[in-house]
């Protein structure tokens, strides 16, 4: 992750970007670049919720649900918000080498068991998105119910693009589901444009979508 020097130019424009001018009703959040270990558990919630369908066939729900998808966490590459300890919003992040969605057969079995990790590890390999050296996937956005609709989630998308400029990275990725026109909508207002759609057949009807679109924006 970022050096010294790109945690305080991370933390200095998050500062300038992002702090509520009074007598904004808005809340006062915090972003960090990664997950505090103890919140692992409120993000899993908050991407089962946000992403339930893709998630909820895999995972299921629960208290097991919660617990195997934090345990698969890579802490380090997200984006995540606060309001003083509560945790808000998150966005996890992939480039070419690491990804925060990092779940492994060991992390897994002990919720499942091997049989029932295996086919699960198989229906997240259809969900995964490798990118090229030079760009950053969006691996997931979610906010809270109640902090929904108060710019958390661009602010969450303008902190990752931050990040991912001064480590070097060039492009910024994602996919969105049909099912999903007002994150489409939302993506598209934040300069991310559609270059293809792609079909997720034969497992729509588990997934419970027809396609995904995958949208680029260029940080140069």
């Amino acid at each position: 992750m970022a050096d010294a020097d790109g945690r305080q130019r991370f933390d200095s424009v998050c500062m300038e970007i992002y702090t509520p001018t009074p007598p904004s009703r808005d809340p006062v959040i915090r972003l960090l670049d990664h997950l505090p270990c103890d919140r692992a558990e409120d993000a899993a919630a908050l991407y089962l919720s946000a992403l339930s369908d893709k998630l909820i066939p895999v995972f299921g729900t629960g208290a097991r649900a919660r617990q195997a998808l934090a345990a698969g966490f890579n802490r380090a590459m997200c984006i995540s918000a606060l309001e003083q300890d509560r945790l808000v919003g998150i966005l996890g992040m992939q480039i070419a080498s690491a990804g925060f969605m990092a779940v492994r057969l060991a992390g897994m079995r002990q919720y499942y068991g091997v049989a029932g990790s295996l086919w699960r590890l198989a229906l997240l390999a259809l969900l995964h998105h490798t990118p090229s050296a030079d760009a950053v996937h969006i691996d997931g956005l979610a906010v809270a119910p109640a902090y929904r609709r108060r710019g958390i989630g661009s602010r969450l998308v303008a902190a990752m693009e931050t990040w991912a400029a001064g480590q070097g990275f060039t492009v910024v990725s994602l996919e969105v589901v049909d099912t999903n026109p007002q994150a489409q909508y939302l993506y598209q207002r934040l300069g991310f444009e559609a270059i293809r759609e792609q079909t997720v057949w034969p497992f729509g009807t588990l997934f419970r979508c027809n396609s995904s679109t995958v949208m680029v924006k260029s940080l140069i």
